[in-house]
């Protein structure tokens, strides 16, 4: 049974780490042919969308992108670093605040460029990444607290 849980546990961390690496390849691919890809959407769809308009798309999509990139980034060294067995260590506190901070100007972004776009999704985008910073600083503090009692513990033994 102990080894049952040990081959899951070392599975699922792998294959978040996998999963994120897909996602910042896929991620690198959409941001090389994000102009082909926002051209491709227009024809597909009725939506009648000015030159400024497409202008404000794809210069907040490539302002959005640094930010993601940075996102990904952190969270697979963060999966890397817990895949490995250090969950509590002092670098996964740095990248939870990174993530929280990365989120946070994915939200301010979102936001000043919906007020040049006529739209009810960049709000719910807003809102979202918001909660992802929340949620990321929150758990940051955790971590850096369960460090604290690690060392405290550490010393006492």
């Amino acid at each position: 049974m102990n080894k049952l849980k040990k081959f899951l546990t070392f599975n699922l961390s792998h294959m978040t780490c996998l999963f994120i690496s897909l996602i910042f390849l896929a991620g690198v691919v959409i941001y090389v042919t994000l102009p082909w890809l926002v051209d491709l959407y227009i024809d597909h769809t009725a939506v009648e969308i000015s030159q400024s308009t497409h202008r404000v798309m794809i210069s907040m999509l490539y302002s959005i992108g640094v930010p993601v990139f940075i996102t990904l980034a952190m969270a697979w060294l963060l999966t890397m670093n817990i895949s490995r067995g250090k969950s509590f260590v002092k670098n996964n506190v740095t990248y939870l605040r990174v993530v929280s901070v990365a989120s946070l100007v994915i939200a301010v972004l979102v936001q000043f460029f919906s007020t040049f776009l006529k739209s009810f999704f960049p709000f719910i985008i807003t809102i979202i990444f918001l909660l992802l910073a929340l949620l990321s600083a929150v758990f940051a503090n955790l971590f850096q607290t369960a460090i604290q009692y690690k060392e405290e513990n550490d010393l006492t033994v």
